[in-house]
């Protein structure tokens, strides 16, 4: 088997130590992470190992979709070790997710919390160093009205318009409040309408791809819960028609795109080129909402692992070529 024309391109790039502005290369790679409240444990993880391996500065873009998102700002604002153990800092994720609130009102996932106040005072983060940085941030949000997913990568122009984005790519509807309006327009949670943000990526001219999952390879696409529907119920087709139509075709979609990049993983003569890392079988399941520290620390380690195990069955296929 000849080594995946991914990991070729991000090796060579990685050799020659180049900065994105002063590549002669005449491909366009971008990096697409996965989120999925808790479960992004995974996906951030091998985010972590691609910063210590020296691959972060090897992309042309990120792209990220809700808590993928923010963990693709970690990766460009070079920062992920340190935003990484947030996830398993004792307490933390207990006063970001508490299904309690829920009963009340008010938002079970705090995602202003987490990004305007965790970002903030309790792990801070240099949201500056992500504006700055030659990799562009493209985070992923679902538009309310068209069902659509849309980049948001043209509205990133400060520190607040930086968080506010990556609130609207994690704003779960309900669970996680009201929509979040930007320039007039109405988004949830990435997730909805493009949880695996590969599709925006193509769309963009992007010729190989580095996606990371947080599913492993034996759990397939689950269809629309009946919390969910009636989550959207709640809000009202008259309010969210595109959310409503999303949800309608969201099984068929999520089983397409597992397809797909299975297939081009195997294949690594076709293109456009995609390359998938997921959590090997055996890992835990974890539910987007989970707390358990102990847990969300075995996410990240189990993570980093299969981004570097992947990298080294490339490398041994690259020696035995």
């Amino acid at each position: 088997m000849r080594v995946h024309p991914v990991i070729d391109v991000l090796a060579a790039r990685r050799a020659e130590g180049t900065r994105p502005h002063t590549r002669t290369d005449p491909y366009r790679v971008a990096l697409a992470v996965e989120g999925g409240g808790s479960r992004a444990t995974y996906s951030s993880g091998m985010v972590l190992a691609l910063e210590e391996l020296g691959f972060a500065e090897c992309f042309d873009a990120v792209y990220g979709s809700s808590a993928g998102a923010l963990a693709g700002s970690w990766l460009i604002g070079a920062q992920a070790a340190h935003c990484c153990a947030g996830w398993y800092r004792p307490g933390l994720m207990e006063r970001v997710t508490r299904p309690g609130r829920g009963l009340r009102g008010q938002p079970v996932v705090d995602v202003e919390y987490l990004i305007n106040t965790v970002g903030e005072e309790v792990v801070p983060f240099d949201w500056q160093a992500v504006l700055d940085a030659d990799v562009p941030l493209h985070p992923i949000a679902t538009d309310v009205e068209t069902g659509e997913a849309v980049d948001l990568h043209d509205t990133l122009v400060d520190k607040a318009s930086l968080q506010l984005a990556l609130r609207a790519s994690a704003a779960v509807p309900v669970l996680a409040g009201l929509p979040i309006e930007i320039d007039g327009r109405r988004y949830v949670d990435a997730a909805v309408a493009e949880p695996i943000p590969f599709r925006t990526a193509l769309s963009q001219g992007a010729t190989h791809v580095l996606v990371l999952r947080t599913r492993r390879a034996d759990q397939t696409a689950i269809d629309v819960t009946r919390l969910e529907r009636a989550l959207v119920s709640r809000l009202g087709a008259v309010n969210v028609p595109g959310l409503v139509h999303v949800i309608g075709t969201r099984l068929e979609n999520r089983r397409a795109d597992d397809s797909r990049l299975a297939h081009a993983t195997a294949s690594p003569g076709e293109e456009p080129h995609l390359f998938e890392v997921r959590p090997p079988t055996g890992a835990d399941t974890i539910n987007p909402l989970e707390t358990e520290p102990d847990v969300l620390r075995r996410g990240i380690e189990t993570g980093q692992r299969a981004l570097r195990e992947a990298l080294d069955d490339q490398a041994a296929e690259r020696t035995s070529a």
